[in-house]
Parts: C-alpha cells; structure tokens; sequence
C-alpha cells in the first residue's frame, strides 16, 4: 500500500460513522470500476445459493423449457438482479 493511501486509511477510524460508511462505498467503486468484482454482500449470497438450489432442483425434476426460454429468463433476473444493486 502507497504511503499516502495509508497515512489515510489510519486516519479513517476517527471519522464519523456516515463519513466511513461514504468512504467505503467509493472505495467499492473504484474496486469494481478497475478490478471489475467486489465481494457478494451476505444478502447477495444467499440470493446466489438460493438460484443454485432452485436450479438443481429444477434439473433434477426435469423440464421441458427451450434453450431460449432459460436465457430470456436467467436474463430478466440477471436485469432485475443489477437494477436493485445499483438502486443500491
């Protein structure tokens, strides 16, 4: 870590609880902006977990929906999904 982002970092704890809380959300910006992945929030993994196991279930059962069928809906998820992240 740079010098500067670290003489900063130690200053952080002093700050207010809301000025930390901005802090870190820009901080997961420029994460995601330049690395392109930031950490799943807990509600996001259970989220994923969730799809997996409707997922396995639903092949375990069997189906009869077309190839087009599942990406038109794993994408209207996938939309609906990134919407209220970046409401967030």
């Amino acid at each position: 870590m740079n010098k500067k982002l670290e003489a900063l970092m130690e200053r952080v704890s002093t700050w207010p609880e809301e000025v930390q809380d901005e802090a870190a959300d820009a901080l997961a910006a420029i994460e995601e902006k330049h690395l392109g992945t930031r950490p799943l929030t807990p509600e996001e993994e259970a989220k994923l977990a969730a799809l997996r196991e409707t997922i396995e279930r639903s092949i375990a059962e069997g189906g009869s929906y077309t190839d087009e069928e599942v990406e038109a809906s794993i994408a209207e998820s996938h939309d609906a999904w990134e919407r209220e992240r970046n409401a967030s």
